[in-house]
């Protein structure tokens, strides 16, 4: 289907006012660009009107000043949304292009501004658009190469609704990619948060993605100083990539076996992992463990130490680390160098990955409350059988 402009005034003296723009931006003192969209106008010549709009998009990055930059955007996204979808896509398409400032360091146009009006592009393409695509991958890209902070949140919070609805028009590859941006620059500003967002993506299911992105968000968590639960995710190392170097790693983190780990160290060297960071919490995951088993709540740190063949200093350290982290709920005596411990929690790393763990703790907990319930329910029965002197239905 041709298209066609329907010239009414609000079109017709919008493109007039977007050509007394470029000629005042330019410094045109023959007014080319207002005669020039005038006489196509005149002449109903759309196919050559919709060549110079993506024409002058060139000029908005590079001869537009800070001022003038973002009204004139917006007066060009006025235009294109009076303008048939067809020619809306590749208008849009284009304009991204243009003004996606890592492609040009010529520009004096700072990025918060460049981001504001890709914002608006964005918002202005429906659903169903590919186009936004374009759009996020341009501002993630400039979020990253520029560093600028406390933007990415609401993106990675939003991806997975924004991506849902044009999932199978975009290449999974493509797809993959911008997420493994938005994840490694979200966990910069705040990991814990992004491993929460991203774990939900994971087991939305929703989204295709390639055994590159879980490459990169396994070996990220593996490389973390934080202790990460990865229990739920256990079914997900398979989409890892065909290195099964990875994948045993993952099944060594996910319950804690650091002897396992340095036996076959050599091994994952090749992998893209900080092994310093990682057994550094295999050593903290081991002694979670052993407390978990352990029959007694007092437990001396040479007892420990003799038992896991791990120093005295370190065992101090790491009994810190897991009350620090809400692991364990214990007090150290440092006069005795010995641990009590009240409670673990068993729904921590590595602890709930062992089914053939049991929480006696809880379980008497559980006991307790039960008994306390029927003495309470006795009490009520005998209280109702002396007010009324006779036997009554529990």
């Amino acid at each position: 289907m041709s298209f066609t402009i329907v010239v009414d005034n609000d079109l017709h003296f919008s493109i007039l006012e977007l050509a007394a723009i470029l000629d005042m931006e330019l410094k045109s003192e023959d007014h080319h660009y207002k005669s020039t969209f005038q006489q196509l106008l005149d002449e109903n010549n759309n196919d050559e009107i919709i060549n110079q709009l993506i024409n002058v998009q060139s000029l908005f990055l590079t001869k537009f000043s800070r001022k003038s930059f973002e009204p004139s955007i917006n007066t060009y996204l006025h235009i294109v949304s009076l303008i048939d979808s067809d020619n809306e896509h590749n208008l849009l398409s284009n304009l991204i292009n243009n003004i996606d400032s890592t492609k040009n360091t010529e520009t004096v146009i700072p990025n918060d501004v460049i981001l504001v009006s890709l914002t608006n592009i964005f918002n202005l393409l429906s659903e169903n658009s590919v186009i936004r695509f374009n759009a996020l991958s341009t501002i993630v890209k400039i979020i990253i190469n520029d560093n600028i902070s406390g933007l990415i949140q609401n993106i990675s919070k939003n991806i997975q609704k924004w991506l849902l609805p044009i999932d199978s028009q975009i290449e999974t590859s493509l797809k993959s990619q911008l997420l493994i941006q938005i994840f490694t620059q979200h966990s910069i500003e705040n990991e814990f948060e992004s491993f929460n967002t991203f774990q939900q993506i994971i087991l939305d299911n929703k989204l295709s993605l390639t055994s590159e992105f879980f490459d990169k968000f396994f070996s990220t968590l593996l490389s973390s100083t934080q202790i990460y639960n990865l229990t739920s995710l256990s079914e997900s190392f398979k989409q890892v990539s065909s290195s099964t170097s990875l994948f045993k790693l993952l099944n060594i983190y996910l319950i804690g076996n650091y002897d396992e780990f340095i036996s076959n160290k050599s091994e994952f060297e090749n992998l893209s992992i900080n092994l310093e960071n990682l057994e550094s919490n295999l050593l903290t995951l081991t002694i979670l463990n052993y407390l978990a088993k352990s029959s007694t709540n007092t437990l001396s740190y040479t007892t420990i130490s003799n038992d896991l063949k791990i120093s005295i200093d370190t065992i101090e350290l790491k009994l810190f680390d897991l009350i620090s982290q809400n692991l364990i709920n214990g007090k150290l005596s440092q006069s005795t160098n010995s641990i009590i411990v009240n409670s673990i929690n068993f729904t921590g790393p590595s602890l709930s990955a062992n089914k053939e763990l049991v929480n006696w703790s809880e379980i008497n907990e559980l006991l307790s409350n039960w008994n306390n319930n029927i003495n309470n329910l006795q009490s009520i029965v005998q209280s109702l059988i002396q007010k009324r002197g006779k036997r009554v239905n529990a």
